[in-house]
């Protein structure tokens, strides 16, 4: 981005902070398509990143008091953006831990073949055969069984305990169905 844009874009961060509303039409003519081509990248489907961007945008909006005029504005909005895009993919990745198998397949592929469908269900039944003898505590690290320990255990121990049981499953895969 030219260095003039960057100022523009600055001031405009500036004049709204000071209170100065006509200044938001501004920064959405200038920031929005950086801002929206940034969250694109992240969330990779254009629907998901539009939201991500008026999120941005909300955020800027409710925070702009807190910015700091000796700060390039643009980066602020950036550090915003990533945020969001962070917290876009951890609330994606958590929706898709709480779907069953059956709504999972059926968003995946609503109109697959029955040939798809038959290797999916065989897919399916060979993940169950190898998590199947996996012991119950791997199961419980991997969040297929019982509470969810997130609340109980600290983070760093609870990833060690989920990559072991990640390491577990990949030699059981490699022993039933073979693969490097």
């Amino acid at each position: 981005m030219e260095p003039s844009r960057r100022k523009a874009i600055h001031d405009a961060m500036v004049r709204l902070s000071d209170g100065d509303r006509s200044a938001m039409e501004f920064l959405v003519s200038e920031l929005w398509p950086v801002i929206l081509a940034f969250a694109e990248r992240g969330v990779r489907q254009r629907e998901d990143a539009e939201d991500v961007a008026q999120e941005v945008f909300l955020r800027i909006c409710s925070n702009i008091s807190d910015f700091d005029r000796t700060r390039d504005g643009l980066s602020w909005a950036f550090g915003i953006a990533s945020y969001e895009v962070m917290t876009h993919r951890r609330r994606r990745t958590r929706r898709r831990e709480a779907l069953g198998d059956s709504e999972l397949r059926e968003r995946a592929a609503p109109d697959a073949s029955q040939e798809e469908a038959a290797i999916g269900q065989q897919l399916a039944e060979a993940i169950q055969q190898a998590i199947g003898t996996l012991s119950d505590e791997d199961r419980l690290h991997l969040g297929l069984a019982g509470m969810p320990l997130d609340r109980v255990l600290p983070s760093a121990t609870l990833r060690k305990r989920r990559q072991r049981a990640l390491d577990r499953l990949r030699i059981v895969w490699r022993k039933l169905y073979g693969g490097r």
